[in-house]
């Protein structure tokens, strides 16, 4: 073999490596395990991280202009479900303790989330985290017992929080009583329940699709409009995905593996059809000159990173009933 042969062989044999590292990325991820999980994050240490049974997704954001770098923690499909069970209908219990103890108990120390909440909070408290983002399905279902439960722990935060819910925690499923209004006024008074959120620094906004799972009301767009005004760089926050306009699209690579075969994600072919008020939020946050940088979201229970738009990128969350905490690190581009 001649120097010239032996020169495309290696370049050959440079894009095949590539290929084979590409295929086995995107497979770790659509097979619902994250590429990495850090093992500390923040000031949480690892004798606190073993007992509450924690890992770590950790997402790197750059943004041009920030004067700062900030840190944020992400939970979302958390699922807590509280001891009290009375407001279920009966023949709904079984499915509640089933709930409870095989599909959200954290394999990483057995425990249920409602045990593990009760230590969570402080645990947060101490990371120095500029807020924590939490992105949906928090609660299993819309009981008042349950958003007690969850408003207990949120109460004990002494750091900034954002709580963007979707339909588990608002929903009544499998009680005996559709308490919609009464819930809706406790979860009034944990945050004020805005149709859109927003917590806004210095050089940054993060912004909340609240109840993302329903299409966005005329009050959350001209929230958002006004947020978007400012034309500070806008971290966006929403349980239900977008989407993505570029390849690969996350809504069709979960549509392979769900046993309905339905892409649960935001956009015109998906399951979440966009009424007037959302199609236009969405075509904000798309624009070419949208001051949105990234989208976090959750919902599909799987770890997914790719880009929206060509500018945009999109980070899915491993759940956290598995004991998941996000890292989200924004730093100055």
């Amino acid at each position: 073999m001649d120097n010239k042969q032996f020169n495309r062989f290696k370049a050959c044999m440079r894009w095949f490596l590539i290929i084979v590292c590409s295929i086995f990325s995107f497979t770790m991820y659509a097979e619902n395990k994250p590429i990495q999980l850090a093992k500390t994050a923040l000031n949480i240490d690892e004798e606190t991280a073993t007992k509450l049974g924690l890992t770590f997704e950790t997402v790197e954001i750059e943004i041009e202009g920030l004067k700062k770098d900030y840190a944020f923690l992400w939970m979302a499909d958390y699922h807590l479900i509280a001891e009290d069970l009375s407001e279920m209908e009966e023949k709904n219990i079984d499915i509640a303790k089933k709930r409870i103890d095989k599909n959200f108990r954290n394999p990483n120390n057995g425990k249920t989330s409602l045990e593990n909440w009760s230590l969570l909070p402080d645990c947060l408290n101490k990371t120095g985290a500029d807020a924590i983002l939490f992105g949906g399905d928090i609660c299993d279902f819309g009981s008042l017992a349950n958003i007690r439960a969850l408003k207990e722990g949120m109460h004990k935060l002494t750091i900034p929080y954002m709580y963007v819910r979707a339909d588990h925690d608002v929903a009544p499923w499998w009680l005996a009583a559709k308490k919609t209004e009464a819930v809706k006024e406790l979860e009034k008074s944990i945050d004020g329940y805005e149709p859109v959120l927003v917590l806004e620094f210095d050089d940054l906004m993060v912004v909340g699709f609240n109840v993302s799972t329903s299409n966005m009301s005329k009050e959350g767009l001209a929230r958002f409009k006004e947020a978007y005004a400012k034309r500070k760089p806008i971290i966006l926050v929403t349980h239900v995905p977008i989407d993505p306009l570029v390849e690969p699209r996350v809504g069709e690579i979960y549509k392979e593996r769900d046993p309905k075969h339905r892409n649960l994600t935001w956009g015109d072919d998906c399951n979440y059809k966009p009424n007037a008020q959302t199609r236009e939020f969405l075509d904000l946050v798309c624009a070419e000159d949208s001051p949105v940088k990234t989208v976090l979201a959750g919902h599909l229970h799987f770890s997914w990173h790719g880009m929206l738009t060509k500018t945009i990128s999109e980070h899915l969350f491993v759940p956290s009933f598995r004991g998941n905490i996000g890292v989200i690190r924004v730093k100055a581009k």
